[in-house]
């Protein structure tokens, strides 16, 4: 999982700017999630991915994500992911981000189904000090959010992209294959770090990506393209481990891309309209893919309506262990696996701190409420420019860890045939776009199967289907647990906790 992840931000999807060739061929020798959503923010979508509900459902949704101050987390009645594979007995492990809580020992992820945690509590770190800043009444709050399992882990040296990458690597090497195993990798890359210095990436990565003309777009692709050696590593260890080929991998961002704004990192959604935080397409529909060499779908492409609450029962359906009933999710493993038709027909988007709620109701999207105007544009354009020509993407593809590995499976890729990317690029031209804001009565509503950067509102032309759309999404938002008021409780200061962000009700 990576965070922060724009649609523009992998190659797959047709830019040359940031080369993703070990995600790209994942997803050309496996299947493109074409219409994956997640939740438009990272709290909400990490515990929709472990409880296959929707976040609002939990108390989870909503503006900022959880904070460190704050008595919250997904609540513990609720059966996660990982606790239904250790009980089938796979061994479950967490590198990286949590982000679901963590003010109490009860919370984490070694109490919530994980057998060893690696990595950070908060929304995001330094990528080589591993600190977390928050800004509080008194100013500037900041800690160590490094953990190994439950003790800080100040040991630890390097750029936190690699620091992961190997620490999933162990992880493969030292699995005891006599169980199953789940891993998931959630990055911290591409997220924006602390205000201080909010890209970082080795110089000599950012030197390779001399063909992007913006100086941060430029830092970005070279953050992205540490995030993208890694999956091709961890690619790697699977196969010289021997699971390779009886491994199911899944690749998606938890939102959009932040191209302004609080937690700018430069990423792109272009051509989508808005940002994370924001229910429009750019916010919302995601980087998305399944790799396994033993699917059926020849077309390595899937068009279907997926939800990231969807994992948890598809997962399991592909390990061959019951969902449980009381869920949102949809299982796709066969319709994914065969190309078949989505049993998903509606989609919501609910976050009652920024006032905004969404429904997708077959090809069309309503949106309602109050969103944030300026995260609500075309944003990204600026960024697209580049110096003279980008590294020719055929020679990046053959020179990949994942071109060698797809050929040393019997599975070689032929770099003639670039078809799958045109499938997946979405092209649109916004420049007479009808921009509409939604509140005081006002609703949009737009086509997002032929329209999907959401150009051309059409709520006056379908005033009985708005109503009707209208009726379900109240019906949703009735569901809702309210989100508890933000709150900066000052016993969770790092500095009471040894200068870190540690749980701190016993």
């Amino acid at each position: 999982m990576a965070d922060d992840m724009g649609w523009n931000d992998v190659s797959f999807h047709g830019s040359d700017q940031v080369p993703t060739p070990n995600i790209d061929l994942l997803a050309y020798s496996g299947v493109a999630l074409g219409r994956y959503y997640s939740h438009a923010i990272c709290t909400p979508s990490r515990t929709a991915f472990l409880t296959g509900k929707y976040a609002y459902k939990t108390g989870m949704q909503g503006f900022p994500p959880i904070t460190m101050g704050e008595d919250r987390g997904i609540p513990t009645n609720i059966k996660l992911l990982p606790e239904y594979l250790k009980d089938a007995g796979y061994s479950t492990h967490l590198v990286g981000k949590w982000h679901v809580g963590s003010s109490r020992e009860e919370y984490l992820p070694t109490k919530r189904g994980f057998d060893s945690h690696f990595g950070h509590r908060t929304g995001c770190i330094d990528y080589y000090e591993y600190t977390y800043e928050e800004y509080w009444t008194e100013g500037q709050v900041s800690g160590m959010s490094l953990f190994r399992n439950q003790t800080a882990a100040w040991d630890v040296e390097g750029y936190i992209t690699d620091v992961y990458t190997e620490q999933a690597k162990s992880v493969i090497k030292n699995h005891d294959t006599k169980s199953p195993l789940f891993l998931m990798v959630a990055h911290n890359a591409p997220h924006s770090a602390n205000d201080a210095a909010l890209l970082q990436a080795p110089p000599e990565e950012v030197r390779k990506m001399r063909h992007v003309e913006s100086p941060e777009r430029r830092m970005f692709a070279a953050m992205v393209k540490k995030l993208d050696d890694g999956v091709g590593d961890i690619v790697q260890a699977l196969s010289e481990k021997g699971i390779l080929e009886n491994t199911i991998i899944v690749f998606v961002s938890d939102n959009g891309g932040m191209t302004v704004g609080e937690y700018k990192n430069y990423a792109s959604n272009h051509p989508m309209r808005g940002l994370k935080i924001t229910p429009y397409e750019g916010g919302v529909r995601v980087v998305g893919l399944v790799w396994s060499k033993n699917l059926n779908n020849t077309s390595n492409y899937w068009d279907g309506y997926m939800h990231v609450s969807d994992w948890l029962p598809t997962l399991l359906s592909a390990a061959g262990v019951e969902a449980p009933k009381n869920i949102d999710g949809i299982d796709h493993w066969d319709s994914i696996n065969s190309n078949l038709l989505s049993q998903r027909f509606e989609m919501y988007e609910i976050d009652d701190t920024m006032g905004y709620a969404s429904i997708i109701y077959g090809e069309f999207k309503l949106i309602t409420g109050k969103v944030e105007s300026s995260y609500s544009l075309y944003h990204g354009t600026n960024l697209t420019g580049m110096i003279g020509k980008p590294p020719s993407y055929v020679k990046t593809l053959r020179n990949s860890a994942m071109y060698r590995i797809l050929d040393s499976v019997g599975m070689p890729f032929n770099t003639d045939d670039l078809s799958l990317r045109k499938k997946n690029t979405i092209e649109c031209d916004t420049s007479t776009a009808t921009i509409c804001y939604p509140g005081k009565g006002k609703v949009c509503l737009y086509n997002i199967i032929e329209d999907p950067c959401e150009t051309t509102e059409l709520s006056a032309s379908y005033p009985d289907l708005v109503s009707c759309m209208q009726s379900l999404l109240q019906a949703e938002i009735e569901k809702k647990i309210p989100r508890v008021p933000v709150c900066r409780n000052p016993l969770a200061a790092p500095r009471l906790l040894n200068y870190t962000w540690d749980v701190w009700i016993k």
